[in-house]
């Protein structure tokens, strides 16, 4: 048995080697010329009109301007999307870095972004999105408490004054100010605003490059002596100049303030405080004037990898040594104090004189941005060079046929070649920001590419083979390095202290073990005995359930706290609900909310249709209070004209695509299903196809997957007076025989298991998305920003030439219980819960607190308008909520959102005629509708109608909103 062991340590040691021998044999040494020639290689082949800031900064060779140059006259306000256009001449070329002075309208809440043009033409690629931070004051001297007696987040108000820009885009590519080059003689340069957001300009100005000096300079003549040392609470920050940059509870007793039994605001959150650019700033009174080393107390769990901050005093670098400052990974829940110090262990000082100074901690990625070019630049030359192949290969590549690619692209083997000399220097020049050298897991993937590489070299003829690992399936190189790039850009480092001082550091970096062990015990206990949040009826209160996380509840009871109890004295008690179904468990036995939020759009009629829920039309401001929402999201609420349900949040449909393709390719977008159409035989000639709803979830299609076309069609799903349906229509008809058709004839996929991988590989560069999709590839595929666009979901034009784009996005809803004790407290919150200033401040607080993934898109469409959403993305959707439409719901309703599903799965998948499938779908969605309607009294058991079943539509909706607001 003793051998056991022995035989393990020794199979261990075995492969350990043996992954040691793979991961030093696959990254060979390539000097700086051979990585230069490749680099430069790939540029070539890509083409490109415009460079990334990395490849710019090393062709500048003009001198730098020597003093500030004033290019403007008079103070020029841009509106959203305009611009303005400044000419000047220099009397000889020159490198200057940018300066504006600036003021943003009151009531900013989104950072204007500025496009810049030099005499005609973007210099940089990240010249096309310069970042006018918005400035964040916030009170933390102190903190509010919700009714748990929680900390909440303090309010954050927009700096409006006076304020001095230098050029920084929105990647932060540089921790110095972007340069620019400017020629001799006439010179234009032009500012456009791309973002929603104005801002009035004062003041434009060519700057001097500014150059920070080496410690060793400015150091000399400092000496340290002793002097009392500044301990400051990380959380006690003057301002900030991202919104999303939040504190947080962090339960360990190795940070302070720290509680067992209440949530304490302790930290700086690296989860939100993790992108380049991100900075926050401090005010630090220092009693007597010397030389004061720094200290911080951080975590940085990034796994294996350093992350960067620069450090200014007073606004600016002191040296360039703690420019863009490495801190090490500490292990995760690990805490560390970092003293600023060199090589030498020797700590930096600082000299301070006596009184008032802020220190300004920005988030960097300068470091890494050569690297992360390198990346971008490759993933963009791959996925050209497969799209080359696909040219050749067509749609199906022929696996037993004998490939000679290199006859077709003889530049084959270079390229492979080139990908593995840049990735073989990228690993081996990041492995110095790795604790763990080149076997760093943070590398792991561009080990596993090179693996791939070495394999298609053995054969490059034979790449068409080997495409899909080269760059469209899971695991393909293209995906390792998106994946690796994501990584990279992480900057993620959570603050609890800094320090400074001049003798012994005074922060102590970990809890004892007692203490750990202790607040372990104490918070296992409190878990079982804590009630927060917890969905059970209070008497004494107005009970919220919300079907959503404990992220969005406790975010809506520190915001209900704080504003709607504090401005009504209606206390409010808001609880999650695990599983909707209990709601109507709770109905049942008496045990129902006053409010419920978070509702799928089908819940709220089954309510209503059981005389369970409250009429909100019956209240006289109803109409005014939704007259800021679509009409067609409150279609699904509508019962016999009255409504029972406000809607909350909206989804959005739209096309989404690939720039780089549709460019490389000489593609036009889609801007009706005939284009669509049009366009397909393009794409599935490259092995490309396009992305429709229907082809994603389960074999069941709802609705929002097959009734847009019959509205398209200007088709109707019922009959008008609700007791059957209406399917057999001529437009319905059409419609339905559309949507097949585009799976059966146009062969679009049936059935597509991811289409953001699809999407993200090029095997699917257009399609429909939805929010969700959209979201994962804004913030997800960081590899292809830049490279996408969103456009007008597709229509059908009618005779009159318009172009109709009705679709189906099921948001959720609320509803009051009528069972309510409490109806004109409940409708109070729900008006205040749904208007614009609650809805905006949310959709902030929420990604202020969660992060930029947590947007909330409110059924108010003014609340959207102010939403911290990409202008021109925000545009698309605005527009196409005018389009927003829904199948009205009936009793039995449910068996033709069955029958729909069952017409395209019978069609598409086995063949069935059309009109077949439609018209043995009609009898049985008819039979349910007439046995659900004798149920609930709307016809009697002979046929004939016991009382009127009124249907309305969009159209009613809108004319009801229409008076209201002429009243």
């Amino acid at each position: 048995m003793k051998r056991i062991p022995a035989l393990f340590l020794t199979l261990f040691l075995i492969l350990s080697g043996l992954s040691g021998c793979q991961s030093s044999s696959t990254v060979k040494a390539y000097t700086d010329a051979q990585k230069d020639e490749a680099y430069a290689y790939l540029l070539q082949g890509l083409n490109q009109s415009t460079t990334f800031y990395a490849d710019y900064q090393k062709k500048l060779s003009k001198p730098g301007i020597t003093q500030e140059t004033q290019i403007n006259t008079e103070a020029l306000t841009i509106g959203a999307y305009g611009s303005v256009e400044f000419s000047f001449n220099l009397a000889s070329a020159y490198t200057s870095q940018l300066r504006l002075v600036y003021q943003v309208a009151p009531g900013t809440l989104l950072s204007p972004i500025l496009s810049v043009n030099i005499n005609g033409k973007s210099p940089f690629v990240e010249a096309l999105s310069i970042d006018v931070a918005l400035n964040w004051f916030s009170d933390t001297s102190r903190f509010p408490l919700d009714s748990y007696q929680d900390e909440s987040l303090p309010a954050q108000t927009v700096d409006t004054s006076i304020r001095t820009l230098d050029f920084y885009d929105t990647l932060h590519s540089s921790s110095q100010p972007l340069k620019f080059e400017f020629k001799a003689g006439d010179n234009t340069l032009s500012f456009t605003n791309v973002s929603s957001s104005p801002l009035t300009i004062l003041k434009v100005s060519l700057m001097p490059i500014d150059e920070r000096p080496a410690y060793a300079s400015y150091s000399a003549g400092l000496t340290k002596t002793t002097k009392p040392n500044r301990i400051v609470d990380a959380v006690r920050y003057t301002s900030k100049n991202s919104s999303f940059v939040r504190l947080s509870s962090y339960g360990s007793p190795s940070v302070a303030p720290y509680s067992v039994k209440t949530k304490l605001l302790n930290i700086i959150d690296g989860m939100a405080w993790n992108k380049a650019g991100q900075s926050v700033t401090y005010t630090v009174d220092v009693a007597e004037s010397g030389a004061y080393a720094l200290a911080m107390h951080y975590l940085n769990d990034k796994t294996d990898f350093q992350v960067f901050r620069s450090i200014l005093i007073d606004g600016v670098i002191p040296f360039k040594e703690v420019q863009a400052y490495a801190f090490d990974y500490t292990g995760g829940g690990a805490w560390r104090v970092e003293v600023l110090q060199d090589d030498n262990k020797n700590p930096y000082l600082f000299e301070l004189s006596k009184g008032t100074h802020t220190i300004t901690f920005v988030a960097e990625s300068e470091p890494l941005i050569p690297a992360l070019t390198t990346m971008r630049n490759l993933i963009a030359h791959i996925n050209a060079f497969a799209l080359d192949i696909r040219k050749i290969t067509g749609r199906d590549i022929d696996r037993n046929r004998t490939w000679k690619l290199t006859n077709f692209l003889p530049e084959t083997q270079k390229n492979l070649e080139s990908y593995k000399i840049l990735i073989s220097r990228l690993v081996s020049d990041l492995s110095i920001y790795a604790n763990n050298g080149t076997a760093s897991s943070a590398l792991s993937f561009m080990i596993k590419a090179l693996v791939k590489i070495d394999k298609m070299l053995e054969n490059p003829d034979e790449l068409p083979l080997y495409l899909d690992d080269l760059y469209s399936a899971t695991g393909s190189i293209t995906e390792m390095l998106g994946n690796t790039l994501s990584s990279l850009q992480n900057q993620a480092l959570s603050l609890d202290s800094f320090a400074f001082y001049t003798d012994k550091q005074p922060i102590i970096a970990e809890a004892s073990f007692m203490d750990v062990a202790s607040s372990s015990a104490l918070s296992f206990i409190n878990s079982f005995t804590s009630k927060k949040y917890i969905a059970k009826k209070d008497p004494n209160v107005l009970n919220v359930w919300v079907n959503r996380s404990i992220t969005y509840v406790d975010t809506m009871q520190k915001l209900v706290d704080q504003t709607f109890t504090a401005k009504t004295g209606i206390k409010v008690k808001i609880s999650v609900m695990p599983d909707v179904n209990k709601l109507i468990l709770a109905n049942a036995t008496n045990e129902a909310p006053d409010v419920a939020l978070g509702l799928p759009s089908y819940m709220p009629y089954e309510f209503a249709i059981r005389d369970a829920s409250y009429q909100l039309s019956s209240f006289p401001d109803f109409w005014e209070t939704v007259a800021n929402m679509p009409a067609g999201s409150m279609v699904p609420y509508v019962l016999n004209e009255q409504v029972y349900a406000i809607p909350e949040t909206l989804d959005f449909h739209a096309i989404i695509y690939r720039k780089d393709i549709f460019e490389n390719i000489d593609l036009s977008v889609p801007d009706t299903w005939q284009d669509v159409i049009n366009l397909l035989p393009e794409l599935q000639r490259y092995g490309m196809n396009f992305y429709h709803l229907t082809a994603g979830g389960t074999a069941l299609k709802w609705y929002y997957q097959t009734s847009p076309f019959v509205y398209q069609f200007e088709g109707e799903l019922y009959a008008d007076n609700g007791y059957s349906s209406n399917i057999d229509s001529p437009e319905t008809v059409a419609g339905l025989k559309f949507m097949t058709d585009l799976f059966i004839k146009y062969a679009i996929p049936e059935q597509v298991a991811s289409f953001y991988n699809g999407f993200r590989f090029g095997s699917l560069p257009v399609g429909i998305a939805d929010f969700a999709t959209y979201l994962q590839i804004k913030n997800a595929a960081s590899e292809l920003t830049g490279l996408w666009a969103l456009a007008p979901y597709p229509g059908i034009k009618n005779k009159e030439g318009e172009i109709l784009r009705w679709d189906i996005v099921n948001g959720t809803a609320g509803i009051i219980f009528k069972s309510t004790k409490f109806a004109d407290n409940s409708w109070d919150f729900m008006k205040w819960w749904t208007s614009t200033e609650t809805q905006t401040a949310f959709a902030y607080s929420l990604q202020s607190t969660y992060g930029p993934e947590y947007v909330w898109l409110s059924s108010n469409l003014e609340a959207v308008q102010n939403a911290p959403i990409d202008a021109a993305d925000k545009q698309v959707m605005l527009e196409q909520f005018k389009w927003i439409n829904d199948v009205p719901r009936l009793p039995g309703g449910y068996m033709l959102e069955r029958g729909l599903s069952d017409i395209w799965n019978t069609t598409v998948l086995q063949g069935t005629p059309i009109r077949v499938a439609i018209d043995r779908q009609k009898i049985t969605i008819d039979r349910e509708i007439k046995r659900k309607m004798i149920e609930f009294g709307y016809i009697n058991p002979d046929g004939s109608a016991a009382k009127p079943y009124v249907i309305r539509g969009v159209d009613w909706i809108q004319a009801q909103i229409d008076a209201a607001k002429e009243n």
